[in-house]
């Protein structure tokens, strides 16, 4: 049966340590999925935001270099114990997150920023390099795309206004706007939804949390309301699946001494 691995919203910053991309590494090397998908906003891009413009002291302290090399570095740390080992990884599936995002907006708003050597470019986050099958944004929202019979997005909109699917009943929402089994991130947080056997269908709607390093201050309230982790998706068939939720403290606990 197939067995993979769904993390979202990892946010990898300069400002915090990156050693929970090395404990997941660890877990992927000891469980051996068939794949895993890293739904986005891996890289938080922070320097290329648009809410501090009016606060210098936060600006002064961003770096578009720095945030390139920590999403780069959380990267390796993923795959390092398959390459110290000279073992064979499984597939890697990402998907663009609003964060990496980023970069192509800045470019729209002034071409002039462009530039592989001396601006920036998308092509600085090597997803050719870290990803089998990479999905970037499609008709200016995120991408979504089967696998094994579920949908697989960063997030999925619903309605005319084409916003993305969030609320209290979001996992529940998810298979009611697709009629499929979905697994996305964005939100931060936790839910799950399963709808067994209805009209001969089996149906899962999964929302992945996060796993970020740190609580974020511009979010107040709402850091004790984001699950941290990452989720064991297994006996993958036809749509369906059983979830493990596997919190960012247990990896800490069984990898952080390692």
């Amino acid at each position: 049966m197939v067995k993979a691995v769904v993390w979202s919203c990892a946010h990898s910053d300069p400002d915090v340590n990156n050693e929970r991309f090395t404990w997941l590494g660890k877990f992927l090397y000891d469980i051996k999925p068939d794949y895993v998908v890293d739904l986005g906003d891996g890289a938080d891009m922070r320097s290329l935001n648009s809410y501090d413009t009016r606060k210098p002291e936060a600006v002064v302290s961003q770096s578009y270099e720095r945030d390139i090399a920590s999403y780069n570095d959380a990267m390796e740390r993923v795959r390092h114990e398959f390459v110290k080992n000279k073992r064979k990884r499984p597939a890697f599936y990402g998907f663009e997150g609003n964060h990496e995002h980023r970069i192509k907006t800045a470019i729209s708003f002034d071409p002039r920023l462009e530039g592989e050597t001396y601006g920036i470019s998308f092509k600085h986050l090597n997803t050719n390099k870290w990803f089998d099958e990479y999905h970037e944004y499609e008709n200016g929202d995120a991408k979504i795309y089967r696998y094994d019979g579920v949908d697989f997005a960063h997030f999925i909109t619903g309605g005319n206004m084409g916003r993305p699917v969030a609320g209290i009943h979001h996992a529940y929402a998810l298979v009611n706007n697709r009629y499929n089994s979905c697994v996305v991130g964005h939100t931060h947080k936790r839910d799950v939804y399963f709808r067994d056997g209805v009209a001969g269908k089996a149906a899962i709607g999964l929302v992945a949390g996060c796993y970020k390093g740190a609580e974020e201050n511009w979010a107040g309230q709402a850091n004790k309301s984001w699950w941290k982790g990452v989720v064991v998706l297994h006996n993958i068939e036809g749509g369906y699946f059983e979830p493990q939720f596997v919190d960012l403290s247990s990896l800490e606990r069984q990898y952080g001494g390692c």
